[in-house]
């Protein structure tokens, strides 16, 4: 089942009496999960809903919830999370039970990584009960953020919505958090474009260190000085070295691909990044050359060196070695 066909049988509430969520995206794993809960009459919530958690609780438990029917009006919904930590034995039991399920309930069984081998997992499969939730990339990640604006009856441009994953990054809570910042600050406005996104959401650490990267490229001390103040607000100095050392190490990873005439796509394939921040580092990669980038890696080993064995205060150190990596030589373009 696709999340096209889920969608449907909630938006005419006509529920399956059992589906498999399963995925490594848990934002709309509970999202979805939360719709079907709030199809129980809110009178009779504490009789017609269960809560099971696989670490708490047994099959048995599962299966005497399940089976119970519905007090006064259905649908009685049972969520039962970690399904996929049960034993093989455990789920021939729930597999028994999906064959002829109560019609009155609605069992959600909620996994990480549910083993396809398991009887019970591919037989929810073939009867197309299983819902994969992964987490949207690209164009559909684009397309996620204008619908979840829609649903808050605001209309999102294409470049707004890009423009809010590039300052938030991927992650769907994140990103909802800040779309509802983001609705609140337009109010009555009926589009949000660039400039409501820019004003009203936060800047993300994934954002900060490409503008501490482009600063870098440029030799802008200043303003590379200020994406790390950004950045000190709320981390620690030995997770922001750590990713000053990731964004070299990608950096230097990216140069060499330039060097051997990689296109963007083979570039996104082996960064194993998305296309929008392949390309913030193939621009940045552009202004310095390996030799660079080396004396880069190894003042920042330096640093690292002071953070952990001298007394010398830690924002001092970033600062000094933010100044260093600045005053690295870009790559000079031949005269026209």
């Amino acid at each position: 089942m696709d999340l096209a066909s889920l969608e449907k049988d909630l938006d005419s509430q006509n529920l399956k009496p059992v589906y498999l969520f399963y995925g490594q995206e848990t934002f709309l794993k509970e999202r979805f999960t939360n719709r079907i809960i709030g199809m129980v009459d809110e009178r009779l919530f504490e009789f017609n809903f269960e809560n099971l958690l696989a670490e708490e609780n047994q099959v048995s438990d599962i299966l005497e919830s399940a089976q119970s029917m519905p007090f006064v009006t259905p649908p009685r919904v049972i969520a039962v999370r970690g399904v996929d930590r049960y034993t093989a034995e455990d789920l021939s039991l729930l597999s028994e039970y999906i064959v002829d399920p109560n019609e009155s309930a609605c069992l959600v069984l909620i996994a990480d990584k549910p083993d396809f081998r398991l009887g019970i997992f591919k037989k929810l499969k073939k009867m197309g009960l299983a819902v994969s939730f992964d987490p949207p990339k690209g164009r559909d990640l684009v397309t996620w953020v204008k619908k979840s604006g829609a649903s808050r009856d605001y209309k999102i441009t294409t470049n707004a919505a890009r423009v809010l994953i590039e300052l938030i990054g991927t992650d769907l809570t994140s990103l909802d958090n800040e779309l509802e910042k983001v609705c609140l600050y337009a109010g009555s406005k009926n589009e949000i474009g660039e400039k409501e996104v820019r004003a009203a959401a936060r800047v993300s650490q994934t954002a900060s260190i490409f503008d501490l990267g482009d600063a870098l490229g440029g030799q802008n001390q200043a303003r590379a000085l200020a994406a790390l103040k950004d950045l000190i607000i709320s981390d620690h100095p030995l997770s922001i070295l750590a990713m000053i050392v990731r964004h070299f190490r990608l950096l230097f990873k990216t140069r060499m691909l330039l060097n051997e005439q990689a296109s963007q796509a083979q570039a996104q394939r082996a960064l194993g990044l998305p296309a929008y921040v392949t390309r913030k580092y193939i621009n940045q990669a552009r202004t310095l050359d390996l030799v660079e980038l080396k004396k880069g890696l190894i003042r920042l080993q330096e640093a690292d060196l002071a953070l952990k064995s001298t007394g010398i205060p830690e924002r001092l150190v970033l600062e000094k070695l933010i100044l260093d990596l600045a005053s690295l030589r870009p790559i000079r373009r031949p005269e026209t």
